[in-house]
């Protein structure tokens, strides 16, 4: 199996700028896909943008990914590869998905394991050691990293769980919109058992409790009495860490 066939044979495909062993091909408008070989010429990077692609960038992507393969080539199935950066764009890095996550080429077997899908990401949206459905469910969801967008602001990794109005709390955090929880943390107010308890990408947890105000409890376990304004923004800081002059916070 050499890719450089099943790349040549894409319709309407062209050379990437200059990259070498690397193309480019549009599936319908707004619809473009690019790929570049690895320096051994039998495995090759991909990448899909939707209504967002630049040359410049996806040139910038995968000579990224090419130079960190030996990162982006693991047995996790969302690996991230920090440094990345492009004039004009904020992510700070790039995640490759795995065979088993990406499914490109669910007709060929062996093209789809000589292929790492890769994404430009912003550090706070990936952990690095998901597991296959967490990875899942950030890759392929709408409410997940939406890596097909390159003109996006970040979707940071969130889990979370809280105590719901029959009393009861869930038993795990699960993947959750950040305007989920914003919405579930301000409708709190007052209730003497308000209990909202996020994870970030960095797997640091924080415990939001009501005592008179807000009480934000971090992973160094101090409890601190908070204000709305304030509590808002430990949590965007908490989220977003790296990332935090791009968010897109609600509110």
């Amino acid at each position: 199996m050499d890719p450089r066939e099943t790349y040549a044979a894409m319709p309407g495909v062209t050379a990437l700028g200059d990259l070498p062993d690397a193309w480019h091909w549009a599936a319908a408008p707004g619809f473009d896909h690019c790929a570049a070989l690895y320096d051994d010429g039998k495995r090759a990077f991909q990448a899909y943008a939707l209504d967002s692609y630049d040359e410049g960038f996806a040139v910038a992507l995968l000579s990224f990914a090419r130079s960190h393969s030996a990162e982006l080539t693991t047995d996790a199935p969302l690996t991230p590869a920090e440094g990345f950066s492009h004039r004009g764009y904020g992510f700070d890095a790039v995640a490759a998905a795995a065979p088993p996550l990406h499914r490109l080429y669910p007709d060929d077997a062996e093209m789809n394991d000589a292929v790492r899908a890769v994404i430009p990401v912003y550090r706070c949206e990936v952990a690095g050691d998901e597991s296959l459905q967490d990875a899942e469910y950030r890759y392929s969801r709408g409410s997940g990293i939406r890596g097909t967008r390159w003109d996006r602001p970040p979707s940071p990794y969130l889990k979370y769980r809280y105590r719901g109005a029959t009393g009861s709390v869930q038993a795990k955090r699960g993947f959750a919109g950040l305007k989920s929880m914003i919405s579930t943390v301000t409708r709190g107010e007052g209730r003497d058992d308000l209990f909202v308890e996020f994870e970030n990408y960095r797997h640091e947890v924080y415990t939001i409790t009501w005592a008179g105000t807000w009480t934000l409890t971090g992973p160094d376990g101090i409890a601190t009495p908070v204000s709305l304004e304030e509590l808002l923004e430990a949590i965007k800081v908490a989220l977003y860490g790296p990332n935090v002059e791009y968010a897109d916070f609600p509110g």
